[in-house]
C-alpha cells in the first residue's frame, strides 16, 4: 500500500531546508536516491516510509533513531 505524506508539504523543499542531498536524506529512511527523487515528484510513498517521514517531520524520531 502506498500513500501520500500529508502534513509535510513539499518533500523536496523539506529536504532542501535541511540542506541535504537526496542520497543522504532518503537513505535515512532506507530509500534509494532514485526512489526518493520519484517521491519528491509525486510518486506515492510506501506506507512504512510515509509513517517514518511523518514521525521524523514531527520531531518524534531523530537522525539517531533512524540510523541502521
Amino acid at each position: 500500500m502506498a500513500v501520500g505524506v500529508s502534513g509535510i508539504g513539499d518533500l523536496r523543499q523539506f529536504r532542501l531546508n535541511r540542506r541535504e542531498s537526496q542520497e543522504k536524506f532518503w537513505g535515512r529512511f532506507g530509500v534509494t536516491q532514485s526512489s526518493g527523487s520519484r517521491f519528491e515528484t509525486g510518486l506515492s510513498i510506501p506506507a512504512p516510509v510515509a509513517i517514518l517521514l511523518k514521525l521524523y517531520a514531527s520531531g518524534k524520531l531523530s537522525d539517531g533513531d533512524l540510523q541502521g
